[in-house]
């Protein structure tokens, strides 16, 4: 809207210049003041908070969090003839956190894995059976601008024997009151018990921008590089970067994002510096979230994954795509 046009037309258009001014600056104090709630939940209590006000929570409950379960299908089909791919089973997943431990939150995550061989109509499901628990803690700190904290973790895998602790730091800052930076860092080692070990670091910085109360835009860049070594044989390295672009929209009940990953994985021959293995991708996707009611809530996704990859050890190049399917539900309370 052409604020001036409407000024030269008299009293009546200078009424509405200033209404709308009045309307950005009530969006501006909004946004402002959203950001210092935010800032003091993570800083204190739900419950002193509400003292503070002279209010009473709406529920007697200081135990707050979520708790999950999904379905994952995903099948790999690659020219040089391998089609495969895995159901994974999420049996349960939760977060957790307490109104007298303001910044702090731990969760955990039980799921199983069934590798299988062929197209999926017809499955045999010859590859094994991978379980997958994890158990976390975060902790949160509150800064002027945004804020910043610290995570730990410990994974094991039962297929390869793998057991992975985890350390990393995280944070964010307001730029404005609609542009954020934020991002992490994290670095891990894999214990392969009797095969070797491989440890890694990545970090994942972006960029968020709110469009609207309902939608905004974000860019993510993803960098993770790794180091293979074997009991027997010579080590490997391991690079992977992408950059991920997406855009959401809230409806209210209903909120979807639509996103890709564009990137290159590649192995290297630690010693001699010989290339193993180059796959360069394409990821295209589509996530949702359902609001049921108060507590409960349905979500899922579908990719597709478009890869060329060289097989420098044949000297090949082939192509293949993996779809991914992910369909759950979540009781928050």
């Amino acid at each position: 809207m052409n604020y001036f046009t409407y000024a030269i037309f008299g009293i009546t258009g200078l009424l509405f210049y200033n209404q709308a001014i009045a309307g950005t600056d009530k969006t501006i104090r909004d946004n402002k003041l959203k950001a210092q709630i935010e800032a003091l939940k993570r800083e204190y209590s739900i419950a002193e908070l509400m003292s503070a006000l002279g209010e009473k929570p709406e529920s007697d409950s200081s135990f707050h969090g979520s708790l999950g379960s999904n379905v994952e299908v995903e099948h790999i089909e690659r020219e040089d003839g391998v089609t495969e791919g895995k159901v994974k089973i999420t049996l349960a997943q939760g977060n957790f956190r307490h109104d007298d431990l303001p910044g702090w939150d731990v969760g955990f995550y039980s799921g199983r894995e069934e590798l299988y061989s062929g197209p999926l109509t017809h499955a045999d499901y010859n590859r094994g059976v991978n379980s997958i628990n994890e158990i976390y803690a975060n902790r949160a700190y509150n800064t002027d601008d945004g804020y910043y904290g610290w995570g730990v973790k410990l994974a094991q895998e039962s297929l390869d024997k793998r057991t992975m602790p985890e350390v990393k730091i995280f944070g964010g800052y307001n730029i404005s009151d609609n542009l954020t930076l934020n991002g992490y860092g994290l670095y891990q080692i894999q214990y392969k018990r009797n095969t070797g070990d491989f440890s890694y670091w990545e970090i994942e910085p972006g960029l968020a921008y709110k469009l609207s109360e309902r939608s905004g835009i974000w860019l993510n860049f993803r960098y993770q590089e790794g180091l293979w070594s074997p009991k027997a044989g010579d080590q490997e390295n391991e690079t992977e970067w992408f950059i991920k672009p997406g855009v959401f929209y809230n409806w209210g009940e209903l909120s979807a994002s639509l996103w890709g990953e564009f990137g290159e994985f590649k192995k290297d021959n630690n010693i001699n510096g010989n290339k193993i293995w180059h796959e360069k991708y394409a990821k295209y996707g589509l996530s949702t979230n359902l609001k049921l009611n108060k507590n409960w809530s349905l979500f899922g996704e579908f990719s597709y994954k478009n890869i060329s990859f060289d097989n420098y050890g044949d000297n090949r190049r082939f192509g293949g795509y993996i779809p991914l399917l992910i369909m759950g539900v979540n009781y928050n309370f």
